[in-house]
């Protein structure tokens, strides 16, 4: 978000200078967000709570920079079996897509999380100093930021945790009579989330139900927010606790955590039915609401957008979620009030998945080979689509006449809409798809309804298979109807007679199974992809099944591939080099550790 109007001090230029200071302190840039602060922690700055919420201000603006913007897709997507590079240019990204993961790729550099850590730690520390001070910002205010805050502060060390495992911890700002920084060694990926839930758990429901109507306090992190952020946290920790070394040494922590995500996967649900219902949107706000249009008429609503069941879909739920900001699916966007894929921005969208200015213009990554056929069937192991899902097209450009060699561009979030005739089998020639690109405001999405939805049923089918190992029924059932719910609202053709029926997902695993692919259809480029798989090969204990289904988009070398992600180390990122020159606490992953890095170290 460029400005907050809730800032109306004019103090709002001093913190961009703050901002523009601290990207120009080496201290600031180069290491750990342990810098020196004193040219806003004066007690002429941190008067009243203007000069505070001026300061939040920068943490969501550090979210939104490009920085970190592109790590939370990179980190999240481009080693996944879900992306090809259409250009080997980029010889950053070519290593990392080849599983060279070296310490001097700066993609690896976490400096931009940290600085966001920073800023939220100063504010936590300062605001019940502006509570003492203004009469106007009392304790019931400051406890819904006081929560936005600590949100915000464990989105960013989630993706550090996810993506490097053990980083710097650091909770509190810096002591400015020091000027300074110091060594700050590794902390336990377990340690950190422990004290990152413990601390969401305090703070949960204070967070705000919403910040108004004006799109500029849009994107912020609120109560709904915190359960989806929860939700991630709980089924990733469950995940590393559920191999059989992880459930000796910790026995019934996975089987909370999980019972943890569906929990709030339902608060969730029922929280924002109240918006489907409320009439506060258009009269196409469709839903699975136990009328004809849901696959289980007579069970509990879903909070989902649906498609019509007509051959002709054009204002579809792929044109509700992704043309426009802020959805009724959508919990947590990253956003600027236009969009963090606007061409203010630098367009993460243009510049990975492709523009339309007249004519189509491909970006860098394309879809990998899986996506590239289509099945008879509605879930199948080989193929990701089948001749029904309409995210087919909605995902991908299916080249026109020969296919040999041909690239498969990507459309997702480049079109505002997409019109299909034919979508009981989108394969027939007679089919045809037209792309409404326009200009798209779409934002990215860290957290929607469907990614909620599907964590639930994933949580069920590993509580089931890794932790009960019972396949109870009731509780597989509720899974699979989820997961077919999202499944079916992009196949509104579908036969429902077809062979996607409970009797072919009744035990955990075959669930799972079907989850993960389900969740591979559905949030395709949303940057959740890699973090998935991870948390596949966690729960095995091991890095074979996964490499089963990350191997499929290499044509050559996949034996390389293999041999080079044997162990669960190597899924994490490499430490950046120059973080290691800065903080010699710092321990290299041991699973990129060259003589080099030895050497220099």
């Amino acid at each position: 978000m460029k400005n907050m109007k809730i800032y109306n001090k004019v103090i709002l230029p001093v913190c961009f200078a703050v901002v523009a200071l601290f990207s120009s302190c080496s201290a600031f840039d180069d290491f750990l967000t342990v810098y020196p602060t004193n040219q806003i922690t004066g007690e002429q700055f941190w008067e009243d709570k203007n000069d505070l919420l001026n300061v939040v201000g920068s943490c969501y603006v550090q979210l939104k920079s490009l920085p970190v913007a592109k790590r939370m897709f990179v980190w999240g997507e481009l080693r996944s079996d879900n992306l090809l590079l259409t250009s080997e240019s980029n010889t950053d990204f070519k290593n990392i897509m080849n599983a060279n993961l070296l310490p001097t790729n700066g993609w690896f550099d976490w400096a931009s999380f940290y600085k966001g850590i920073g800023y939220c730690n100063l504010c936590l520390q300062k605001g019940p100093e502006v509570v003492k001070k203004d009469a106007s910002f009392q304790e019931n205010d400051w406890k819904p930021v006081e929560a936005e805050l600590k949100a915000l502060r464990a989105l960013y060390y989630f993706y550090l945790v996810r993506a490097f495992r053990d980083v710097p911890f650091v909770i509190e700002a810096n002591d400015t009579s020091e000027g300074a920084t110091n060594p700050v060694p590794q902390t336990a990926s377990e340690t950190i989330l422990t004290y990152l839930i413990n601390d969401l758990e305090v703070v949960k429901d204070n967070g705000m139900k919403n910040f108004g109507n004006d799109e500029f306090n849009k994107g912020r992190f609120g109560k709904r927010g915190i359960y989806a952020l929860l939700c991630d946290m709980y089924l990733w920790r469950a995940s590393k606790n559920s191999s059989a070394d992880s459930l000796a040494k910790y026995p019934g922590e996975a089987e909370a955590d999980y019972r943890k995500v569906i929990e709030y996967a339902d608060f969730l649900s029922q929280d924002m039915l109240v918006d489907f219902k409320g009439g506060n949107g258009s009269t196409s706000r469709a839903l699975y609401y136990g009328h004809e249009r849901s696959p289980f008429p007579n069970e509990a609503p879903l909070p989902l957008y649906v498609n019509d069941k007509s051959k002709r879909v054009t204002d579809n739920a792929y044109s509700q979620i992704f043309g426009y900001c802020f959805s009724l699916e959508d919990i947590f966007e990253v956003c600027d009030g236009i969009g963090v894929f606007s061409s203010t921005e630098g367009s993460l969208k243009s510049t990975y998945f492709g523009s339309y200015s007249g004519n189509f213009n491909a970006g860098m990554f394309s879809a990998a080979a899986p996506f590239q056929n289509i099945s008879s069937k509605p879930d199948d192991k080989n193929n990701i689509f089948s001749k029904t899902d309409l995210r087919y097209y909605e995902t991908i450009m299916k080249p026109s006449g020969s296919t040999v060699n041909a690239v498969y561009n990507i459309s997702k979030f480049v079109a505002r809409s997409v019109t299909i005739d034919g979508c009981d089998d989108i394969t027939k020639t007679s089919s045809t798809v037209t792309y409404n690109w326009g200009t798209n405001e779409d934002n990215y999405k860290v957290y929607r309804m469907t990614d909620i939805l599907l964590m639930k049923a994933e949580a069920i089918a590993c509580l089931q298979q890794y932790i009960l190992k019972t396949d109870d029924e009731t509780m597989l059932k509720e899974g699979f109807r989820v997961a077919k719910a999202v499944f079916a609202r992009s196949n509104p053709m579908i036969d429902q007679n077809d062979d996607l029926v409970f009797e072919n997902y009744s035990s955990g695993q075959t669930l799972e199974d079907f989850v993960m692919r389900e969740r591979q259809r559905e949030l395709f480029g949303e940057g959740k992809r890699w973090f998935d798989l991870v948390r596949y090969a966690l729960r095995q204990g091991n890095t074979q099944k996964m490499l089963g289904l990350l191997v499929a988009k290499y044509s050559t070398n996949a034996s390389a591939i293999k041999a080079k992600l044997a162990t669960i180390n190597s899924l994490y990122n490499p430490v950046y080099k120059e973080e290691m020159k800065v903080n010699t606490a710092l321990v290299q992953n041991p699973a990129w550790v060259t003589d080099e890095t030895i050497e220099k170290n």
